[in-house]
Order: structure tokens, then C-alpha cells, then sequence
């Protein structure tokens, strides 16, 4: 047994946390550490005891006696020499066997990912023999493993616990500063300008972090715009782990942390560092620019947190011709974004009884090899469920049976702990575990529905009672296995309140109650890892807004990406027209009688509309409606406020059950202000006259007032471009892509995609009459417009006019895309804004008269256009992506757009004066003709530019 050297810490002090099991202890900073070799303490428990001295004898007998009266100074002097006998002998034997431990060869090396016994050497700093303190090197601060381990001379390291010992230390976290060189290790000044293609070293001295991981962004300093981030073979930085690497001739005499370690039996310098070899991108022209000053940006991984108080040192890279080419190579070199380290850090990787991964049906949500994942203690899989589907966590434990001391376990690597109230524990019989299951108080859902349309409009596309799900969790020795689904208890009946008030309950996905999500909680037990293992399953309810202000149905449904295909969306004026077709025409759904009665009210509508509108001269009925562009009255204001649509949808079980909840709400709102609009609305028709009853044609309303009303025309017009507005938007739970964010793998977050579109958002139209300003400038070109206005007004129809127009019009228009997920940030946002302007130049004669004799009508047209037209429009793009936040400009020339037109029609119709308004023409002849050509529009965008990152 003497023959075994097991080292441990004689004492743990304060800070310093030491692990019985791996033997291994992990001190607060470098550091002495006081060690000991359990074989040497076990046998300083048997070091013989020496006997006292004769004279100690003597005078304990003779104290002894004198309490008796009586006076003895006799001692057994014979059994006293034998008794220092044996002890001299035990001492020799004692002797002897510490003496033993004066060959003991010594190791403290690095610990990459194992030890390899073979190559375990003696630690030349270090004499033979016994030790009793450690220095821990500055070096290796920062979590990578040292192994200190003893042996005897004619023995073999073994390389394993618990022979040695683990030693780490934590430190303190820094960049000491950043330097470039070529491949040769010589220092690259700051005056030197490097080109494009060159491969450099770019190397970043640390403090406190060897064996930790980090990202190292390069970024082009920029003064008066934001600093570019560089791609790196298309990613956005390097991975590096902190090692310690020789010095090289541009480290000696420069700040920084170094040591001497043995290798190979040999003493060297070494510094705490990171050698990263960079080529220069060409590719970076394109995306940052041709004259660049790259400086590094280092990220802890481990803290999520970029270091910041370390200088900066840039590299000049430029493609002048001035520009040095260092080393670059014959076939184009890349860089590598990622390697992987050989520095442990974490102990347990020594560990053989442990589980390396877990993986939820397939797809890993904890790889203890995952720089990201392996330091977790809690493991969250988060599951969305709808209808009833089973599910498996599985764990890779390596071990069934573990005789580690101090505690010796067999078969209790999962334990289940909690369970929802409406399942149950089924353990199979490769879990030897104690399972103390808690059930949650959770009342069971039941609920039925049907395909109904309830009393308020609510409308579903259920087809089948929602049966309330029972689940069972079966756990084993390496696997949980459970069932996931939602209860619902969302009505579907004729109640519509009720299923509205009950699906509100999951409106606000973000604050969603606990009631609403079932936990299945565990522990995951291993002498490497020890995880708490929770389980929770979320509704896969999704919502969907929509909305739309003066805009087309259709051009809401455009945008709409993530809600489910529901009935089209209608605005109040669709469900009027809903109810004409249900009253007043014939159905193939319906009974002969119901269309019989439709079709006599129909004519009679029919009628009535005839008689009133020949009676009073009334405008056509407008059966379609279409968005408002632009105008000056408010009466316009009133029509916009028709065509507002608004829908909120939710659906579940995967889109298989559909509700719109807030049709019927939104329309009861319009009735309930309706009154006033109509109110206002007879009040702007007042104003315009709209109720003067007419009972004469155009022909004899021609009068002196409408002749100086023709002759006023106004040198400037303005007209506002009515905002038109739209938007969807969805919110959801979703899985989080364990690729992108492996530190949230397995977890879900709120999704939310929103797109709101207004074009316009703002605009106005200014309309100059060229004529008129030009006549106005002279006394003779006046009068003689003048007097062709009065002649077109006395002697031609209404429409006759001879116009020249300059007009301006501009506009605001913005587009915005959010994707958004509570949980792992920003996946995307998008605005778009645009300003454009608008200028042209409208030439117009046109010249109508109507003739009526003998019941005939004539109507003769001719008329010539002409017109130019340019635009100019400037598009702002904001977002945020991987990179961080971005700007882009888009400027546009649409061209210049010239038009023409021409027309000669003649027509003749036959009827009394009262009905040839609505009479087809007898013969019509002539016709028009009109064109358009465009040239020299062109495009021009910039790239993103990083604003923040």
C-alpha cells in the first residue's frame, strides 16, 4: 500500500473550495496552497510514542508514595530498558518507512482534455522528496486544470484521480492589451499601411482567463460614421481559448502575465495569451471600404460580457499602391472562425460516472462538450402542445453503478419530483430511484363544442367536441417519457360572451397565469453533473390582429404572414351588402318561396330607386368602394371612417379550431357612433347643397352666378392625400433555434411579428394653373381667357375647359417589420421610410356640347392632352440584425414620364328629355387614343451602415 501516493490539501482555507470525490481543488486566485500525502498522515499515526525519561519515573513513584506515608524510591530500571528497546526499534522501523518517501518525483502540468500517463514526467523545479506548499503560477489563472501528482522512483504516474490532484485557479478576468504582427512574430507599426490579401497575427494578451473561452470581433474604427463589423468567413468573429504560448521575440520586455513551465524536460517562457492568424479579407472592401483601421473586440463567453479597459490597437489595411503585402499565399487563405480548445476547465470532464448529453425526441437541448451549455445547473425544456403527442427526454448516463466514495449510488440517475394534476407516474423497472411525486392542485378541464354561429357574430370552424386529456410521465433509468397536450377551456357554444371571455384568459400570452402551463419537474443525478430538470408545456394558441384604415381588404391579407386563412375581412359597408343579398336576391341555398319574396322586394327596390333618381336627379349608388386618395372636405373624412376593418382571430391545435372574436364588437361600436357621423354628415351636405331639390337640367341651371363662378379660377389649389393605413400582427409561443442560441436550447419565448405598412403616412398636392398666373401677368392675355371661359361655360357643356397645370405633391410613406422574441432578443426589424416629390406639367382642351331636337340627343367630344411628369424619392431603412443595428438609403429617380391623349366621339341617342341621361346611344362614332413613355429612371442604394453593435 506505501507503494500508492494519494495527495490531498492539509488544510482548505478560506476561498477555496475543495471537491473529496475528484480531488480537486479550485483556489480563489494564484496562490501557496499547503498539501499533504495521505500515506505519510496515516503513517505519522503510527510513529511509536518514546518512554519517559528514569528521572520522571522516579519522581512520579515518589510522589506516589508520599501520599501513603510510606517512602519508596525504587524503579523497575530493568523493564524501563526494555521498553526504550522496543521503542528505538519501532522508531528505526518509523524512520525507515518515511525515509521511503525521499524518492518521490513530482509533477505539476497543464491538463489539456486528459492525461496520458506515458507522458507524465518529473517537474524539474521541483527537488525529490516531500512537499508540504504549492505555488500556483500567475499563468494559469483564469479555470484551466493543473495536475499535481507524486510517485515513487521505481513506480508509474497513474494520471487519475484521486492518485493526484486537481488544482484551478479563478483570478481576475482582463485583456491586457492587443498587438499585431506578420507571420515572423515582428511588431507591426501603426504607421505601417498593410494590404489587402495579407495574412497577420493578430495576438491579445490576458490576465486571469486562461482556459476560458471568448469572441474576438474585428471592427474598422471609423470617425465620423459608425465603426463596420467584419465578416469572418462569414461569420461574425473568431472563438478562441485562452492558452499560453512561448514567447516570441515582440513579447519580451511588454506588459503582460508569463512563467516558466517544463516541457519535455526542458524550462520555458511562457505568456498568457491568444494568437489569432487573420487574412485581410478583399471581401471587406466591399462591405467597410478600401482604407481600413481594424482593431479587435473581445467578448467573454463565459460572462457574456465585452472587455473594455485594455488599448486599442489598430492595423492599417488600404489597397494604395503604398501598401506593404505581408506573406500572403499563393492559393487564397480563409479564415478560420472557429477551433475548438484542448484547455479544461471543468473537472467533472474527468468524472466517469456522469451523462455527457440530453436530447428532448431526437434534438439536444444540453451537450456538456458545449462551451455554452455546460456550465448550466438547471435544464428548462420548454414544449408548445396542442392536440395529445408523446414525447422523450433522454440522457447518455455513462455509468449504471458508481462505487465513487463517499457515497456509493446504483440506478438513481433520474428522479421525478412533481407532475401536473391530470397525470400519471409510471415507473419502469430500470429506475431504482425514490420518486416523492407532489401533484399540482390543478382542476381538470372539460369542455364541448360545435360549429356554431353564435348571437354577437363570433364565428368558429370547430367540427368536433374538445375532449379533455389525460397524460402519463414514465420515467427510466435513462429516459423520461411524457405526454403532451392543452385542455382548452374555451366554450364553443352559442354563449359567444362566454368563449369571448375565456379565450381572453390567453390574450396576454406574456403574463399567462400558472394555471395555464403544466410542469413536469426532475433531477438528473451524476457524480459530474447534477441538474435540476424542469419541464414545461405552453398552449400553441396563436393570435392575430389585423387592421385597416382607407385601405383594400386584399392589401391587409398581403401582410398578413403568420395568422391562420380566416373568412375574408369585411368592413360595416361589406355587411350591409351581406344582408342585400340575404333580402333582396334569389339563393340557391334558399326555398322557392324565400326567393319568390326576395325577388318581388328587389323590384320593387328597383323601382323606387328609378323614380327617385330621375325625380331628383340623383348620383348613381356606388357599389364598390374604394380607398379615398385625396381631397379637401371633411365630408371625405367621414366616408374613411367606413372603411376602418379591424379583426382579432385566435387559433389553436395547430389552426384546426379558428375563432373571430371582435367582429360583432367593432360593429356594435360603429352603430353606437354611427348617429354621429350621419349627423355630421348631413351637416357638411348642407353646407354643400346637397339637399337643394333640383328640378331642372344642367342646361337651364347655367346663370350669371355660374358664370363668375367659371371665371374665378383659383391660381392655387391644395388637396391632402388621405393616410392609408394597414397592419397585422401575430403573437405566439415558439421554440428557440438551439443553433443560433445554444445557451437557450430547449427553451421557448414569445414570438411576435408585427407589419404595419402607411402609404401615405403624410401628404399634400399643391396645384398651380398656368394660365392664369401667365394672365394675370398681362392685361390683353387675360381678358382673352376671360372671354373663353365664358363662351366654353354659355356655349359648351360643364366638362369643356382649356387648362395648363403645374402641380407639386409629396408624400411620407413608412413600412415597418418587427420580429421580436421575448426570450432570445431581436430576430429582426425593419423600417422603411420614404419621402418622395412629385412634379408635373398637364396640358388639357377639351370641348363638348350636347344637342337635343325632335327627341334626339347628340353629343359631340374633342379633346388633346399632353403632359410631363418626374419624381424623386429618397428611402430610409432602419433594422437590426445579427450585426447589431443598421441603416441603409435608397435614393430613387422615377424617371421622367411623358403622356398624351387625344379624342373625337360622336354620339346620338333617341328618348324623351327625362331618360336619355340613362339611354344606350343609337350609333357612336370615333373613339381615343392615349400613351405614355418613360426614360431615364434609375436607382441607387447604399449598404448597411452600423449605427449600433
Amino acid at each position: 500500500m506505501e507503494k500508492q501516493v494519494h495527495i490531498i490539501p492539509k488544510k482548505v482555507e478560506a476561498g477555496q473550495k475543495y471537491d473529496p470525490k475528484l480531488n480537486s481543488l479550485v483556489l480563489k486566485k494564484a496562490e501557496s496552497f499547503n498539501i499533504t500525502i495521505k500515506e505519510i498522515e496515516d503513517l505519522k499515526k503510527q510513529k511509536p510514542v518514546p518512554p519517559k525519561l528514569l528521572t520522571e519515573l522516579s519522581k512520579e513513584n515518589y510522589n506516589l508514595l508520599s501520599e501513603t506515608g510510606k517512602w519508596n524510591y525504587t524503579v523497575n530500571v530493568k523493564q524501563y530498558n526494555i521498553d526504550v528497546k522496543k521503542y528505538s526499534e519501532k522508531l528505526k522501523l518509523y524512520n525507515e518507512s518515511l525515509k521511503k518517501f525521499d524518492d518521490l518525483n513530482w509533477t505539476w502540468q497543464l491538463v489539456n482534455n486528459g492525461l496520458d500517463p506515458n507522458k507524465i514526467t518529473h517537474y524539474a523545479a521541483f527537488k525529490k522528496g516531500i512537499h508540504d506548499r504549492i505555488s500556483f503560477p500567475k499563468l494559469l489563472e483564469g479555470g484551466g486544470i493543473a495536475w499535481l501528482e507524486a510517485w515513487h522512483e521505481n513506480e508509474k504516474p497513474k494520471g487519475i484521480s484521486p492518485f493526484g490532484m486537481y488544482v484551478q485557479a479563478e483570478g481576475a478576468a482582463q485583456i491586457v492589451r492587443a498587438e499585431w504582427t506578420d507571420l515572423r512574430y515582428n511588431t507591426i507599426n501603426q504607421g505601417t499601411t498593410v494590404a489587402f490579401g495579407s495574412k497577420v497575427i493578430l495576438h491579445i494578451y490576458t490576465a486571469g482567463l486562461y482556459g476560458q473561452e471568448v469572441e474576438v470581433h474585428l471592427a474598422d474604427s471609423d470617425i465620423f460614421t459608425p465603426n463596420d463589423k467584419l465578416k469572418i468567413a462569414g461569420e461574425d468573429f473568431f472563438t478562441r481559448e485562452v492558452k499560453v504560448h512561448k514567447l516570441k521575440p515582440n513579447d519580451i520586455n511588454k506588459k503582460g502575465v508569463s512563467g516558466i513551465l517544463t516541457v519535455d524536460n526542458a524550462q520555458v517562457d511562457y505568456a498568457q495569451k491568444i494568437e489569432i492568424e487573420v487574412v485581410l479579407d478583399n471581401a471587406w472592401i466591399k462591405t467597410a471600404g478600401a482604407n481600413l483601421q481594424i482593431y479587435a473586440v473581445v467578448k467573454s463567453i463565459k460572462t457574456g460580457i465585452f472587455f473594455k479597459e485594455f488599448s486599442r490597437s489598430c492595423i492599417h489595411v488600404s489597397d494604395e499602391k503604398k501598401s506593404i503585402t505581408l506573406d500572403q499565399e499563393p492559393i487564397p487563405a480563409t479564415n478560420m472562425p472557429l477551433i475548438v480548445g484542448d484547455v479544461e476547465t471543468n473537472v467533472a470532464h474527468f468524472q466517469h460516472c456522469r451523462y455527457d448529453s440530453i436530447k428532448l425526441d431526437g434534438t439536444s437541448v444540453f451537450d456538456s462538450n458545449n462551451i455554452y451549455q455546460r456550465i448550466k445547473t438547471t435544464i428548462d425544456v420548454e414544449v408548445i402542445a396542442g392536440k395529445k403527442k408523446t414525447r422523450f427526454l433522454d440522457f447518455d448516463f455513462q455509468t449504471v453503478e458508481c462505487e465513487n466514495k463517499p457515497v456509493k449510488h446504483i440506478n438513481k440517475e433520474l428522479i421525478v419530483l412533481s407532475i401536473p394534476k391530470d397525470y400519471e407516474l409510471k415507473i419502469d423497472s430500470s429506475s431504482k430511484a425514490e420518486h416523492k411525486v407532489d401533484k399540482e392542485e390543478k382542476k381538470l378541464i372539460q369542455s364541448e363544442s360545435s360549429n356554431k354561429t353564435s348571437t354577437m357574430g363570433m364565428k368558429t370552424t370547430q367540427k368536433e367536441s374538445v375532449v379533455s386529456e389525460k397524460g402519463i410521465v414514465t420515467v427510466r433509468q435513462k429516459q423520461i417519457e411524457f405526454d403532451t397536450f392543452y385542455n382548452y377551456d374555451i366554450p364553443q357554444d352559442a354563449n359567444a360572451v362566454t368563449t369571448f371571455y375565456k379565450a381572453m384568459k390567453y390574450f396576454w400570452l406574456p403574463n399567462l397565469g400558472a394555471d395555464k402551463i403544466n410542469n413536469i419537474t426532475a433531477i438528473a443525478k451524476s457524480c459530474a453533473f447534477q441538474q435540476n430538470i424542469n419541464i414545461a408545456i405552453y398552449p400553441d394558441i396563436k393570435w392575430t390582429l389585423k387592421f385597416g384604415f382607407n385601405v383594400k381588404k386584399e392589401d391587409i391579407e398581403k401582410l398578413n404572414k403568420k395568422g391562420g386563412t380566416f373568412a375574408p375581412l369585411k368592413t360595416f359597408e361589406d355587411n350591409a351588402k351581406e344582408k342585400d343579398e340575404a333580402n333582396f336576391r334569389a339563393n340557391e341555398k334558399n326555398s322557392d318561396k324565400v326567393n319568390e319574396a326576395n325577388i318581388r322586394r328587389k323590384e320593387t327596390l328597383d323601382n323606387a330607386e328609378k323614380y327617385f333618381t330621375e325625380k331628383y336627379n340623383l348620383k348613381p349608388k356606388v357599389t364598390e368602394v374604394s380607398p379615398v386618395d385625396k381631397g379637401t372636405s371633411f365630408k371625405q373624412l367621414l366616408e374613411i371612417l367606413k372603411r376602418i376593418t379591424v379583426s382579432l382571430e385566435e387559433e389553436h391545435y395547430g389552426g384546426d379550431i379558428k375563432n373571430e372574436l371582435t367582429e360583432d364588437f367593432v360593429k356594435q361600436l360603429y352603430r353606437q357612433l354611427a348617429p354621429v357621423i350621419i349627423l355630421a354628415g348631413r351637416g357638411v351636405g348642407l353646407i354643400d347643397g346637397d339637399y337643394d331639390k333640383k328640378d331642372f337640367s344642367p342646361q337651364e341651371d347655367k346663370n350669371i352666378d355660374g358664370l363668375m363662378d367659371k371665371l374665378k379660377r383659383k391660381t392655387v389649389e391644395y388637396e391632402i392625400l388621405y393616410p392609408k393605413l394597414s397592419g397585422v400582427g401575430s403573437w405566439y409561443y415558439e421554440q428557440i433555434d438551439a443553433k443560433q442560441y445554444p445557451t437557450l436550447a430547449g427553451r421557448q419565448g414569445l414570438g411576435v411579428d408585427v407589419i404595419l405598412k402607411a402609404a401615405p403616412l403624410l401628404g399634400v398636392s399643391i396645384k398651380w394653373d398656368i394660365f392664369e398666373l401667365l394672365c394675370r401677368r398681362h392685361p390683353i392675355a387675360y381678358a382673352v381667357l376671360k372671354a373663353v371661359d365664358a363662351l366654353l361655360y354659355l356655349l359648351a357643356d360643364d366638362p369643356s375647359a382649356i387648362t395648363c397645370e403645374f402641380s407639386v405633391s409629396g408624400q411620407i410613406d413608412t413600412t415597418v417589420d418587427f420580429k421580436y422574441n421575448r426570450l432570445a432578443g431581436f430576430k429582426e426589424i425593419k423600417a422603411k421610410g420614404k419621402t418622395s416629390i412629385k412634379t408635373a406639367l398637364e396640358f388639357k382642351i377639351n370641348i363638348a356640347n350636347t344637342y337635343k331636337t325632335l327627341g334626339y340627343e347628340a353629343i359631340l367630344q374633342l379633346g388633346f392632352g399632353a403632359g410631363a411628369e418626374a419624381g424623386i424619392g429618397v428611402t430610409d431603412f432602419y433594422g437590426i440584425d445579427n450585426k447589431g443595428f443598421f441603416a441603409k438609403k435608397e435614393l430613387e429617380f422615377e424617371g421622367i414620364k411623358l403622356s398624351f391623349s387625344a379624342t373625337g366621339i360622336a354620339q346620338f341617342k333617341k328618348g324623351d328629355s327625362v331618360n336619355l341621361k340613362n339611354k344606350k346611344p343609337l350609333f357612336e362614332i370615333g373613339g381615343s387614343i392615349e400613351g405614355e413613355v418613360t426614360f431615364l429612371n434609375y436607382k441607387f442604394e447604399t449598404d448597411k451602415i452600423y449605427l449600433i453593435s
